[in-house]
């Protein structure tokens, strides 16, 4: 039963940066409104500080699934 949640949890990591990433996706139209170059990097940084984030969220889950806390 230990060994199923990491498991469950880098799941749930992987769920998370899908909805981020719609999240992101539906703020870009440029039909209704001009792409500035700020929105762009504004939407970059947000997906790399949520990518970065999981990374780091899932090395600890792994480590500690490892040590079979």
């Amino acid at each position: 039963m230990k060994s199923i949640v990491p498991v469950v949890m880098a799941g749930v990591l992987g769920i998370y940066g899908l909805i981020i990433a719609v999240i992101i996706s539906t703020g870009i139209n440029p039909k209704a409104k001009s792409y500035y170059l700020f929105d762009g990097y504004a939407h970059l940084s947000s997906g790399l500080a949520c990518g970065l984030a999981e990374l780091s969220a899932g090395m600890a889950i792994g480590i500690v699934g490892d040590a079979g806390v």
